[in-house]
């Protein structure tokens, strides 16, 4: 394989690849996405036919770079995670991160790399097309027959200003659940900017008129659905409002095309979570992702990480 070029500039090339490649979290408007939501920069790493996107992200003095965020991977023909590594390591480039956080899929790619890892459950319903309500419980027809009888409207987020209280949602969900929040207001307000002039993002809500009940963020990329967040308002839990949307979601991405429906990982404390998603359908396996040093104070960076997360 040609060799693989490293850069902190959008390459011609790269536009072609995502475009190609239908991959949404390759394009630039994703990657200038995060940037405005998080301060983060982005390293190309590519050549003609494939090439890797690595988000950078700051965790206090540190650098932190995540491959393909937030699914992991890359865009073209076959990406070879061993020629990444082996880029990064020769281009010695200046505001290298202290390490690099690798995602990897079991249902998209086999890849066992000599790195320490941690391991997630993550859940996908496969084979979307040939998926039907009908097929599954007769309980999970039931709680989502009695949210469509309900007075909520599913319809997608017009105005980036409602991106404050999806906000709002999604915290007091996480905080619930005993989760670490790791969005923020502007990450939701630019999601529904993006929406409006992508059709592979779209961001749901579920309203009674005039408040929101709940909500969800689907993603399109490649030949997969993905689900990246969502929320409810406890006040509307007899309307079962998640039912409601995720129903919604995966209709949709059905009708779209979408050959698999992924529902992401779980955190491993949250078992009950796992089982809501299964419910639907979906099917669990390990997701690892691997931690690759870049840099010598990768060690103090892991001490400090060790550190708060002791303290949290």
């Amino acid at each position: 394989m040609t060799r693989l070029n490293v850069s902190t500039s959008q390459p011609q090339e790269w536009i072609e690849l995502s475009r190609e490649s239908d991959a949404l979290f390759g394009t630039r408007p994703w990657q200038m996405l995060l940037e405005r939501s998080f301060g983060c920069r982005t390293i190309y790493v590519y050549n003609k036919v494939t090439g890797f996107a690595i988000s950078v992200f700051r965790a206090g003095p540190f650098k932190i770079g995540y491959l393909g965020f937030p699914v992991g991977g890359g865009i073209g023909v076959s990406p070879s995670l061993s020629s990444l590594i082996d880029a990064l390591c020769i281009a010695r480039l200046r505001g290298m991160p202290v390490c690099l956080r690798i995602p990897v899929s079991t249902f998209a790619q086999q890849a066992d790399l000599d790195f320490p890892y941690q391991s997630n459950p993550e859940t996908v319903i496969g084979n979307l097309q040939e998926w039907r309500l009908e097929l599954i419980s007769k309980k999970l027809r039931r709680d989502v027959r009695k949210s469509e009888r309900s007075e909520l409207i599913v319809s997608e987020a017009a105005e980036p200003r409602v991106g404050d209280k999806l906000y709002e949602m999604y915290s007091r969900t996480v905080k619930r659940r005993g989760g670490a929040i790791r969005y923020n207001a502007a990450y939701f307000r630019e999601l529904i900017k993006l929406a409006k002039v992508q059709p592979r993002l779209r961001v749901l809500t579920a309203t009674d008129g005039t408040e929101i009940a709940g909500f969800v963020v689907i993603a399109r990329h490649g030949n997969t659905a993905y689900y990246l967040h969502g929320g409810a308002n406890p006040m509307y839990q007899r309307f079962s409002p998640s039912d409601l949307l995720l129903n919604s979601a995966i209709h949709r991405a059905q009708q779209e095309g979408s050959q698999h429906f992924n529902l992401m990982a779980s955190p491993s404390n949250q078992p009950s979570l796992v089982r809501y998603k299964e419910k639907w359908g979906g099917i669990t396996r390990e997701l690892k992702t691997y931690t690759l040093p870049l840099r010598p104070s990768y060690r103090l960076f892991k001490t400090a990480e060790w550190v708060y997360r002791f303290i949290r």
